[in-house]
């Protein structure tokens, strides 16, 4: 037992030695509420995410490779912004609002790197070799549940993990390994009490019971994974969110005492922090090969991006945007007319009334 925990130590300051805020270790086994994720799939609270339907797989890491035993879950700081900004105030000054976790670099590369150099200095203590494998929100781990049991915090409401000292604005990444260690088997008490900001401030109604998220309404999955029309009733609620959504975690007690993250890589960039829409849409026009290097917002690609950003316009009662607007009423992209349309008729009916 003596040999586990000094490895265990030994791996933990190797991972946090590597940039990371929080580390925990727990066993790998098969998922004791892995029939919440069943019945989450059964009610098409996934959307058309189709690459979350392998419940099996993802209830139980051993599904990946049998020979896991265990599981190291690291937690990295990624807010980058005063916790006094935020995207309500950014909509009443006239601004778009993107996401805190995209206005800087890329997350998957930069922990995906740390996560590697980790693992391979994990593999130097070891006489032996020893398999392991490194996810960053890439894989089907589920990463909430693993930092939840190795005592990382708590699993919200707004199905957020909230670390008691980093609130929920972290990126949860995995290595697992082949070899058995001393599991921190102290999951973290919930500490949300009856507090129910998250659910009262979503927009959409998107938080549909404790933990449970139906992705259809959410904002981020709209405007980030769908790639579809967005319905003017939807579209009306998303505000002023281009790129994701940060409400039911701006509403989070747990968040009032966020720190800066240390890491440079996810400082914002200028242009995407409250961006002007009329000044964004022309950068993304002219020069998105730019804007996608080393961003998560390529992930919406340039088409969805252009979509959202027409969607805010229309929610933002403004006069000034109708000229713009109107010039995507004829383009090829339909998806594009139609929601130039929609944004256009918002606005008039606003300036009716």
């Amino acid at each position: 037992m003596k040999k586990y925990i000094d490895l265990t130590s030994q791996i933990k300051k190797i991972i946090l030695s590597n940039g990371f805020d929080s580390v925990g270790i727990s066993k790998a086994h098969e998922l004791k509420d892995s029939s919440f994720l069943s019945d989450w799939i059964k009610k098409k609270f996934h959307a058309d995410m189709e690459y979350m339907e392998d419940v099996e797989k993802r209830s139980d890491v051993r599904k990946i490779n049998r020979n896991f035993k265990s599981v190291i879950s690291c937690t990295i700081n990624y807010n980058s912004l005063d916790i006094k900004k935020n995207s309500s105030d950014a909509m009443r000054n006239g601004k778009g609002w993107i996401s805190r976790y995209a206005i800087g670099d890329d997350y998957h590369k930069i922990i995906q790197k740390k996560l590697k150099i980790a693992s391979s200095q994990i593999k130097d203590l070891y006489v032996e070799n020893i398999n392991s494998r490194v996810y960053v929100d890439t894989g089907p781990v589920l990463e909430r549940a693993y930092a939840s049991m190795s005592g990382l915090g708590w699993i919200g409401k707004n199905s957020c993990l909230i670390n008691r000292d980093q609130g929920s604005w972290v990126f949860l990444s995995n290595i697992l390994i082949d070899q058995d260690l001393a599991f921190d088997n102290l999951p973290s008490k919930n500490l949300c009490g009856s507090c129910t900001k998250c659910i009262d401030s979503c927009p959409t109604n998107a938080i549909v019971g404790d933990k449970i998220i139906d992705a259809r309404k959410c904002i981020s999955y709209l405007t980030i994974e769908n790639r579809k029309y967005v319905n003017n009733y939807l579209a009306s609620r998303i505000g002023n969110n281009i790129y994701g959504c940060d409400i039911c975690q701006e509403v989070c007690p747990w968040n009032k005492r966020a720190t800066i993250s240390k890491l440079n890589q996810f400082n914002p960039k200028d242009e995407l922090i409250e961006p002007d829409m009329m000044n964004l849409i022309s950068i993304i026009e002219e020069d998105w090969d730019r804007i996608k290097i080393k961003s998560p917002l390529k992930r919406v690609k340039k088409d969805g991006l252009i979509r959202n950003i027409l969607i805010v316009m229309g929610n933002s009662a403004s006069e000034k945007y109708l000229s713009i607007l109107t010039k995507y009423l004829d383009r090829e992209n339909l998806i594009h007319s139609m929601t130039a349309k929609d944004s256009i008729e918002r606005i008039r009916s606003t300036m009716i009334s």
